[in-house]
């Protein structure tokens, strides 16, 4: 696995308002962008995992209309948010799927199970499965 950042995870409001659900960026306690990601594994294919550093509640309200919800990992838990062709957008990293869908490109569960949680986010590219 090849580590990306760290920080709390979380999205913008965009990606649940459109059901994509592509993207996820890390911020710092003060709620700012956490620190650049490294950006230079774009367009690999492969699968992109939070690791749980430390837990909080999440202040998310979660899909309604999905009826999915936040839940609270546990210190260490390892959550795989999805696979598929990486790429970035400003601070913004996500996975494109091959199959063409247009919505939840990554899990929706494990989104809001690693909503607002610390983590350190990686890239496991397919070479590594």
């Amino acid at each position: 696995m090849l580590k990306l950042g760290s920080g709390i995870l979380t999205w913008d409001p965009c990606e649940r308002i459109s059901d994509r659900y592509g993207t996820v960026y890390v911020m710092d306690s003060e709620m700012r962008n956490a620190n650049s990601l490294d950006t230079t594994l774009a367009g690999r294919c492969g699968t992109l995992v939070a690791i749980v550093l430390a837990t909080r509640t999440s202040r998310h309200i979660g899909d309604l209309f999905h009826g999915v919800y936040p839940s609270t990992p546990r210190v260490g838990e390892r959550i795989t948010l999805g696979s598929g062709r990486l790429f970035f957008d400003g601070q913004r990293v996500g996975l494109q799927p091959d199959d063409d869908r247009e919505s939840w490109w990554l899990g929706i569960e494990a989104l809001y199970r690693a909503h607002e949680q610390t983590v350190e986010l990686y890239f496991e590219p397919e070479e590594f499965h």
